[in-house]
């Protein structure tokens, strides 16, 4: 049995020029999520609650779920911010506005 964290973010995209995607991406969109206090990486589902698609510079509400990360749930609170990452760059940033009871994932 595998808990996972899950909660509500607030997600900012850089703009293309700013190196965010170049494309836009749908709903289940897998990112590296980095915290501030941790150079641990997380593996994070997303998934829009607004809209299906997100486009480079657009800012968004989703729920995420961070893979693999059990040891992450006693450290993740409300207001907490990280980064957006993939292939070693920062594509955008985020802040946790709700967290979700933690259910058990079998």
């Amino acid at each position: 049995m595998e808990k996972r964290p899950h909660f509500k973010a607030t997600l900012t995209y850089l703009a293309t020029e700013d190196g965010g995607i170049v494309t836009p991406v749908s709903s289940g969109f897998r990112t590296i999520i980095k915290f501030p206090y941790d150079e641990k990486e997380f593996i994070a589902s997303q998934t829009f609650l607004e809209t299906e698609l997100v486009f480079p510079g657009d800012t968004v509400i989703a729920d995420v779920i961070l893979l693999e990360a059990q040891e992450m749930l006693d450290k993740i609170y409300k207001g907490m911010d990280f980064e957006l990452i993939i292939n070693s760059g920062t594509i955008g940033s985020g802040v946790i506005t709700d967290i979700y009871p933690f259910e058990d994932k079998n």
